[in-house]
This record gives structure tokens, C-alpha cells and sequence, in this order.
């Protein structure tokens, strides 16, 4: 039954992405489009690649910042973990890549699956709060905002708060929770499944430990609105490249509608959809035509270009087998859980 849901929603991401696609191409001239894109100045798109690296090392510590273990989780394999995650997410359905980004991380530094999966919720849920935050902001400066983002600001709202709610109530109820859980359903399991399960669902709330730390927080939300500056100005100097001057305030509300854009399941590398949210947000700011598809095709290419490079080669850093500190560092070892045998 899962395997027909996991085929059902790859499916149904494939189609998505088909519609968008046609309807692209039925409504631009892609000549035209190209004629754009090879018109593009090199000289301003020169910078991307710096601003493009620096948004995932930020992305990283901020992961970083949320992972409460001990001892700290290494930068490099964190960073690692993340671009191959980006890169399988290029190419695989049903953001795969975020599968392989927390099994990466737990073989690399000797974490519970599932603690990991639970640190990805927390970044998730907290980068989308955030997001809202922004959207909120931004929308007052747009009056003439059609039903459909309106609603769609209410789906990621309801998503988010009841995220936010889970989360909170797991935190604070948890370890008065397991106890009764216990009594009424895990203590009639074999031995060794209910010590498996309580495991599992202990490493859970330690994954989740980190997003309530008000300093970790705090640093967190800080790298976010860096990690959100320096993509409205990657967002901005793409469209210098190819004459169109955006403020830095329409740069964010484009970003924004990509955002939300790419929630909706779709092909790998969200092909279709991220084009069809740009093109509808820079036609709500009257950017029209060619060059309004130019702009989010080159905006694409870059950041799906640049993930894809700095994870293939992230990937082929892969150590073979376990350094020593993976083998021997204090703590780890009594942290593996059944599930995490290599």
C-alpha cells in the first residue's frame, strides 16, 4: 500500500509538471525566449556562483543549529548531507533527496534515522513560519492579489500551524506520554519490538529537542534572513542580466510565489511548476512576454545548475568507510538504535 502511494504521488507530481509545461509553451514564443537568454550580460551574472555557494553554507549551519547532539555534528558532513540531498532531489521523484540527506547524515556521524528525520521536520516547519511571516509582509504592499494566492496563503498557514502544534505538544507531552503509551500498547509487543519502538519514538522528540532551544532559535531564524538576502539578490541581478529591474521588494515577492510553487508535487527539480510561479508573479508586477520566462528559465538553470554540481561533487566526497571519530566518538555508539546498523 505505501509503494502504491509513493507511485501514485510521483505520478501525479509527473503530471502536474506536464500541464504546466504545455501551457508554457502554448502561451510564450520560445524562440523568442532563447533569443533572451543568449542576450543575457555574463559580466552581471558573474557573482551568482559566489552568492549561490554562500546560501548553501549558510543552509547548512542553519541545519547545524537545530541538530542538538553530542557531540556536535561536524560542519563538513552537514553540508555534505545537504547538497546530495539537493542533487537527488534534481533528479528523483518525490523529494527523494531528503530521504538521503538524513541517511546520510546519520551514517556519516553515527545518528538515529529518525532523529535526523525529525530535525528536518523542525527546519522545515520553522523555515515555512518564517515564510509566512514574509508573504504577510509582503502581500500588504499588493493590493490587487488574486483569490488564488490568498488561499494558497491560507493552505501554507493551516499546513504550518498545525505543524507547529505537533510539534509543540510532542515537545512538552512527550515523556509523559511514552510512559502510557507503554502501558496500553507497546507492552504487548515482543520484547524487542517494543524496545525497538520506544527507541524510534525517543530519538524522535530528541530530534525535535533543538527547534524549542530559544539561542538556537534565535540563530537560526538570523541565518534565514541572511540565507533570504542574498537570494533576493541572486533573484535581482539575474533579472539585471537580462534588463529587467526588479525592486528588492518584487525580487522577494517573486521568490515567495516560487516558494509556495514548489510545494505543489511535481516532476524532479520542481520543472514546470517553478517556471509557471515565476511567470505568474512577475505578471502580477506587469512583466509580461519573453523575457518574464526567460527571467525564472535562467533563475532555474542557476540554482538548479549549482546545486546539482556542488552535490555531485559532495557525493563523490563520500568517505568510503567510517572515519575514527565515527567508530570511537564517546556517545554515539550509545545513541545507535537497531535501526541504524550499517
Amino acid at each position: 500500500m505505501r509503494g502504491w502511494r509513493q507511485h501514485a504521488l510521483t505520478m501525479a507530481g509527473l503530471t502536474v509538471s506536464l500541464v504546466a509545461i504545455i501551457w508554457l509553451m502554448r502561451n510564450f514564443d520560445l524562440g523568442a525566449v532563447v533569443r533572451t537568454l543568449a542576450s543575457a550580460n555574463a559580466w552581471v551574472l558573474a557573482p551568482l556562483p559566489l552568492l549561490l555557494i554562500a546560501s548553501f553554507v549558510l543552509r547548512a549551519q542553519r541545519w547545524r543549529q537545530v541538530v542538538e547532539h553530542e557531540p556536535p555534528v561536524r560542519w563538513w558532513p552537514g553540508f555534505r548531507a545537504l547538497m546530495i540531498g539537493y542533487l537527488l532531489n534534481n533528479v528523483l521523484p518525490a523529494r527523494a533527496g531528503d530521504l538521503a540527506r538524513a541517511l546520510e547524515l546519520g551514517r556519516t556521524e553515527r545518528m538515529s534515522r529518525t532523529k535526523v528525520f525529525a530535525t528536518l521536520v523542525v527546519e522545515r516547519t520553522v523555515d515555512l513560519a518564517f515564510m509566512l511571516v514574509l508573504l504577510s509582509l509582503v502581500l500588504l504592499s499588493y493590493p490587487a492579489i488574486p483569490a488564488w494566492l490568498k488561499q494558497a496563503g491560507v493552505v501554507v498557514a493551516a499546513i504550518t500551524a498545525t505543524a507547529i502544534a505537533v510539534l509543540t505538544a510532542a515537545h512538552t507531552m512527550g515523556d509523559r506520554f511514552l510512559p502510557w503509551l507503554h502501558a496500553r500498547l507497546l507492552r504487548r509487543l515482543p520484547d524487542r519490538a517494543a524496545v525497538r519502538a520506544r527507541e524510534i519514538l525517543q530519538s524522535a522528540l530528541a530530534g525535535i529537542a533543538g527547534g524549542f532551544r530559544p539561542g538556537r532559535v534565535a540563530g537560526f531564524l538570523l541565518l534565514t534572513l541572511v540565507i533570504w538576502t542574498l537570494e533576493v539578490a541572486l533573484v535581482w541581478l539575474t533579472g539585471r542580466a537580462l534588463g529587467l529591474d526588479l525592486a528588492p521588494g518584487n525580487a522577494l515577492f517573486v521568490l515567495l510565489l516560487i516558494a509556495i510553487g514548489t510545494m505543489v508535487p511535481a516532476s524532479p527539480g520542481f520543472v514546470g511548476t517553478y517556471e509557471f510561479f515565476g511567470v505568474a508573479a512577475l505578471g502580477m508586477l506587469q512583466v509580461h512576454g519573453p523575457q518574464a520566462l526567460a527571467f525564472v528559465v535562467l533563475l532555474h538553470l542557476v540554482t538548479l545548475l549549482g546545486s546539482s554540481l556542488i552535490g555531485a561533487l559532495c557525493f563523490l566526497a563520500r568517505p568510503v568507510v567510517a572515519s575514527p571519530r565515527d567508530i570511537e566518538a564517546p556517545g554515539r555508539a550509545s545513541e545507535r538504535l537497531p535501526e541504524d546498523k550499517p
